[in-house]
């Protein structure tokens, strides 16, 4: 199955710093503070996109996860796992497994992580700008630099880099983090 919103290609054969897949925190390390959260088996979910967060009943500390579309207030980001992955020769995860657990850090969490994230072609990013989550389809999930009808506000987020490519593929990543 093509992926939707981040293209993977081969690995740099200079990597540079700083130039994190979608799904992986920039900072803190070895710190887990992201949430469990299930989809439907046909909903192909990437790692670093935004989704929709949706409380399973009494328990706030599970989730479902949903596109993302209009009107959508709770947000979190797919984070990269290595579920899925059997041998190193498989090369690079580019999703979740259809029927695991995910692991989801959602944007309302208390801490102030900088995570990677893929980002619509040709958007000219400002450090420090307002970040928006795109809701046309097929791009849904991926985040964009204006504010458009076809975008939601990611209130108190901001943009920590300049869109980069962590692979030889054209399609770009970029971090974002909570506005202190």
């Amino acid at each position: 199955m093509a992926t939707r919103l981040y293209t993977y290609g081969n690995p740099k054969t200079v990597i540079k710093q700083n130039e994190w897949l979608p799904g992986r925190f920039a900072t803190a390390h070895g710190v887990n503070l992201n949430v469990q959260a299930v989809k439907a088996p046909s909903l192909a979910i990437e790692y670093g996109e935004l989704v929709k967060l949706v409380s399973n009943g009494l328990d706030a500390n599970a989730y479902s996860v949903e596109r993302v579309a209009a009107g959508v207030t709770k947000f979190g980001v797919i984070i990269r796992t290595v579920d899925g992955q059997i041998s190193l020769e498989d090369g690079f995860i580019e999703r979740p497994r259809s029927n695991n657990t995910l692991s989801v850090y959602p944007l309302s969490a208390p801490n102030y992580f900088v995570v990677a994230v893929p980002i619509i072609a040709s958007q000219s990013v400002t450090v420090g700008s307002q970040v928006y989550a795109c809701i046309v389809s097929g791009s849904e999930g991926a985040v964009q630099a204006t504010n458009t009808n076809s975008a939601i506000t990611l209130t108190g987020w901001e943009f920590a880099s300049k869109p980069y490519k962590p692979t030889s593929s054209a399609t770009e990543v970029v971090l974002i983090k909570k506005t202190v």
